[in-house]
């Protein structure tokens, strides 16, 4: 610090900060605050947000939550502003930590994904291996192991070729831990063993402590229970050591486990109590369902039925929060043991038949022998391989020996030459037929494309005049108007009269202008060029900021305008296509309802799906015109009731833009007893 420039100094500050991480907890911090205050001093930006990275990581290990997530969004707001993509590739892979790490992992699946996009831009290939393992933990805590390997073996390839040997440590450990999920135990202790050995090397106490931790559960597994609490002991006086709390729940969680399969009740309570009170303090909702889980086994066992249930319920609320599905099951076999317990046979059966209904066991068990398939698989395709190559060695064998019979070789190789010529006559006739096979789909793919064609030229063919009959009415209007204001300006110069004509000029500006509008998007849609980007977003919001537009119109006409859409009504979908439908739904319902009339907007969700409903009071429409409606062929369009004009295209768009959301458009309606238009949208 005092030899290096001022220039150097935070991330010389961050790296000890880094340094102290795993061994001193308070130093870490302290570093982390310096390396900060000296960025913000210096106006360093770029180090300000590493600075401020390192800071929330530390805050995360404190247990301070709520300021680690302050200080991620300071250097998310930095990072934006930078438009520094190697940056924000780092941020939003400490947001996908941070939210993985407080069991919210949806949202940590996708600031992980938009991490990854960044890493690809600024080949930050560090990062994106460390994305990949921050997924593959996601999906293991999941029960997808499968994916969770795949994401585990893509990151140590990556790590690999930053011979980064901490980082491999990790991804080594994450992958036998998988092997030891699959119950490949042996395979698994060669893992533990070998990254055991480069820990000891390298003084990684924090994977010292891991690795002994998962031998252990090993043992424990094979009923070695001595050998077992030995290594998870190990484990505990580590992270004692080192200060890591989530460390040290972990094991005693472990070690109170081995003591009740041994039959030691009281010092079981102990341990998974002080786990518990840890997590708890923490707020790691993932480890309180394992801590949860120990305990309602502990207790059914001993007889206390009540505070077995207890426990049981809050574990399998949790569960259900978290998307846990295998301890959902775990849970609901205790429930159930419970209530056989209690004499409540009936809750018992029906409890038991809902543990045997999730799926997730099944898949679980498809995934375990999935890979014991591809396992035999490849031991049996090596062996076939390994008497392919002995049945050739033979026959090379066999030839050479049987050299002296001149005659047998030259009936040999004339059969050989037969079966030749057989064989490739035989692939000649399959090539031509495949070739034939093939001209005839390349044939019937261009009569496809040939009618598609044709339907597309009659669709456009329909859709030009349209426009051209549509476009004509609004200018003719504008023209005409326009020249009448013209001559009462030269000649009577009636003020109340040129307002009318300006009035009616107004409306068919703006009559052209939807028409104009609805025209662009269309034709952006049939080229491919609109995007399409579906995000999750509050409808209640959307609708109101669309109210705003058509708030002057309703008043003009008296009619109320009103949503009774509650906040957090959240749908998915792509919000510029939503709004568009939204504003020709209520653009058409003010253009059709009468004076004093009444436009409500409204919203139901059923199944997977919310249903936005806008209802008016107008005209109404009859059964054989809503059946045109969200049709192009069929051009159905009418006047307001207050001569508004419209080109039918507004519908014929939102029908298009309701399908690609994944939806649909429909109306309800009689005639003089007002519409009802219905959109239904995903849920988020």
């Amino acid at each position: 610090m005092k030899i290096e420039p001022d220039s150097s100094k935070t991330l010389l500050l961050i790296n000890i900060s880094g340094k102290y991480a795993s061994t001193n907890l308070d130093s870490a911090f302290l570093y982390a605050n310096k390396a900060y205050n000296f960025a913000k001093s210096n106006q360093e930006k770029s180090f300000l947000i590493r600075a401020g990275l390192n800071l929330a990581n530390r805050y995360s290990q404190l247990g301070q939550s709520e300021k680690s997530y302050k200080y991620l969004l300071e250097a998310k707001d930095l990072a934006h502003a930078l438009k520094d993509t190697a940056l924000l590739g780092r941020v939003y892979h400490d947001f996908g930590y941070y939210f993985s790490d407080n069991s919210e992992y949806d949202k940590a699946i996708e600031n992980f994904n938009t991490a990854i996009e960044y890493c690809k831009i600024s080949k930050s290939d560090k990062i994106l291996a460390s994305i990949l393992n921050g997924l593959g933990i996601i999906y293991w805590e999941r029960g997808n192991s499968e994916i969770a390997l795949k994401k585990y073996l893509e990151a140590y390839d990556i790590s690999e070729e930053l011979k980064d040997i901490n980082l491999q440590l990790v991804l080594l450990l994450n992958i036998a831990n998988i092997y030891a999920d699959e119950s490949r135990n042996d395979v698994a202790l060669e893992y533990y063993q070998k990254i055991l050995d480069l820990a000891i090397k390298d003084k990684d106490l924090d994977s010292q402590a891991i690795v002994y931790n998962n031998i252990a559960t090993i043992y424990q597994e094979r009923k070695d229970y001595a050998k077992a609490l030995e290594f998870f002991k190990k484990s505990l006086n580590i992270n004692s050591k080192i200060g890591n709390e989530a460390g040290e729940a972990l094991a005693m969680n472990n070690i109170g486990e081995n003591y009740f399969k041994t039959g030691n009740i009281r010092e079981a309570i102990f341990y998974i109590d002080n786990s518990l009170a840890i997590n708890r303090k923490l707020n790691l909702e993932t480890d309180i369902v394992y801590n949860l889980e120990s305990l309602s086994k502990v207790y059914l066992f001993i007889g206390k039925l009540q505070k077995a249930c207890d426990i049981i319920d809050e574990g399998l609320q949790l569960c259900r929060k978290l998307k846990i599905k295998s301890m959902e099951r775990s849970f609901l076999q205790l429930k159930s043991e419970y209530y056989y317990s209690a004499g409540y046979y009936k809750k018992a059966y029906k409890t038991y038949e809902n543990y045997n209904k999730l799926k997730d066991s099944l898949i679980e068990v498809s995934k375990s022998d999935k890979i014991a398939h591809l396992q035999t698989q490849f031991e049996t395709e090596k062996k076939q391989k390994e008497n392919e190559i002995l049945r050739v060695k033979n026959e090379l064998t066999q030839e050479k020996l049987d050299k002296e019979k001149a005659l047998t070789n030259y009936l040999i190789v004339f059969f050989v030459i037969t079966m030749s010529l057989l064989i490739l006559v035989y692939f000649l006739y399959k090539s031509k037929a495949k070739i034939n096979q093939r001209i005839k789909k390349v044939n019937d793919m261009l009569e496809e494309s040939n009618q598609k064609l044709k339907i597309t030229n009659a669709t456009k063919d329909r859709f030009f005049s349209i426009i051209a009959h549509d476009l004509r009415s609004p200018f003719n209007s504008i023209l005409g108007f326009s020249e009448l204001i013209k001559n009462e300006l030269n000649e009577g110069k009636n003020l109340n009269l040129i307002e009318e004509y300006n009035s009616n000029i107004n409306e068919s500006s703006h009559s052209l202008f939807t028409l104009l509008e609805n025209l662009l998007q269309w034709a952006k849609s049939q080229r491919g060029e609109l995007e399409f980007n579906p995000v999750e977003f509050d409808l209640h919001h959307l609708v109101q900021s669309n109210l705003i537009i058509f708030k002057l119109k309703a008043t003009d006409k008296a009619i109320k305008l009103s949503s009774d859409i509650p906040p957090h009504t959240e749908a998915y979908g792509d919000i510029n296509m939503v709004s568009t439908i939204l504003r020709n739904l209520i653009s058409n319902a003010l253009k059709f309802t009468e004076q004093n009339g009444e436009i409500t907007i409204s919203a139901d969700v059923h199944d997977e799906f919310v249903f936005l409903k806008i209802k008016d009071s107008g005209i109404g429409i009859s059964k054989e015109n809503q059946e045109k409606l969200f049709k192009l062929d069929c051009n159905y369009t009418t006047v307001g009731t207050a001569d508004e004009t419209g080109s039918g295209l507004g519908l014929i768009l939102c029908k298009e833009f309701a399908e690609r959301n994944g939806g649909d458009i429909w109306v309800e309606s009689e005639e003089n007893k007002g519409s009802e238009f219905i959109l239904s949208l995903k849920i988020a």
